[in-house]
């Protein structure tokens, strides 16, 4: 019971946190926010996460781990064609930032860009999705008929995009900046190869 109890409570956490933290950024989120948040003394959030780098480093092997487990495999699914596997994948990710409202955050673009706050293994964990992405974007592109070549130009281009696109919603795009940089990164997924 006990047991049970205590991830439940390191659960609560993480998704309070979550909810500050990839909006905020890590810097600006503190203890003190999550724990009134939640409704919970420090001495709790401290029992799971000792310091706010363990916290943060948690929280983030939890998104990379759920969005390796839901969202990577699309990529892969047999029984849909190349550009419908890269369109439901897009698709998640304009939901999960969708339902964050106007101030947007990312999980991997938070801590690619913030070192001071964020762990080495953060960021490589970040880099190996980030690898991860274009290679299976890339992959799917070589099926439409780009060239190896071209497939992997694209798929850089299209990630680096996707991050961009987040940075300008933060900027004061909203959700609506977001969606219109993904509709051109869409326009140019569609665009047929060259025969």
């Amino acid at each position: 019971m006990g047991y049970d109890k205590g991830l439940k409570t390191r659960e609560e956490i993480l998704d309070a946190a979550g909810r500050l933290i990839f909006v905020r950024g890590y810097a600006a989120s503190s203890f003190s926010e999550i724990t009134a948040a939640l409704g919970i003394s420090l001495g709790k959030i401290t029992h799971h996460f000792p310091s706010k780098a363990a916290l943060f480093e948690a929280l983030f092997e939890q998104a990379v781990a759920h969005f390796r487990k839901e969202t990577l495999p699309i990529f892969e699914a047999p029984e849909l064609m190349p550009l419908q596997r890269i369109e439901r994948v897009f698709f998640r990710i304009e939901t999960f930032y969708a339902a964050q409202g106007e101030i947007i955050g990312c999980p991997v673009g938070q801590t690619m860009v913030d070192p001071v706050a964020t762990t080495v293994a953060m960021r490589e964990l970040a880099a190996a999705l980030l690898g991860d992405i274009e290679r299976l974007l890339a992959r799917n592109l070589v099926e439409v008929g780009w060239s190896p070549a071209q497939a992997a130009s694209r798929a850089a281009i299209v990630t680096a995009a996707w991050q961009g696109a987040v940075v300008i919603s933060r900027g004061g795009g909203g959700v609506d900046g977001f969606r219109r940089i993904l509709g051109h990164v869409r326009t140019l997924l569609a665009e047929e190869p060259p025969r």
